[in-house]
């Protein structure tokens, strides 16, 4: 089976197709077990716009179950998040909090950026500013 993103020759479009992936290692995946996964991961998008790809992978060892969580996004994002717990669902709770911190993190870094490359943009404006008043105020002195 091919991805959505698989060639077809038609134009790409500019709207982002969105892959979640529920896999498992040595558990049972039961639907209501996927679709519970499915929509803890599917709460993640309001946080940031442009996320790709969703993979979770859940996994079972000795009684201790994992939750994995993989964020793909635009410009070469990805984040991972990891929870081991002894229940599979609170794990998968967790990771899905780990998530959302990571996400916001991401987000409130991008735009504190932003806000200093304006402020920078801004002081430069304002010092040319500056600098013809004093030009102006020394050519009328002459």
């Amino acid at each position: 089976m091919m991805g959505p993103r698989s060639g077809t020759g038609a134009p790409c479009s500019k709207e982002l197709q969105l892959e979640i992936i529920i896999s498992g290692r040595h558990v049972e995946m039961t639907p209501d077990l996927k679709d519970y996964a499915h929509e803890r991961a599917e709460k993640l998008l309001k946080y940031l716009d442009g996320i790709t790809k969703i993979v979770v992978t859940l996994g079972s060892d000795q009684g201790r179950h994992t939750a994995e969580m993989n964020i793909s996004a635009r410009r070469h994002l990805h984040l991972i998040g990891e929870v081991e717990r002894r229940d599979l669902r609170e794990a998968i709770d967790l990771v899905t909090d780990k998530m959302e911190r990571q996400l916001t993190r991401h987000k409130e870094k991008l735009k504190s950026h932003r806000n200093r490359k304006n402020i920078g943009e801004a002081q430069a404006a304002e010092a040319v500013a500056d600098e013809d008043v004093e030009s102006y105020d020394e050519s009328e002195g002459e």
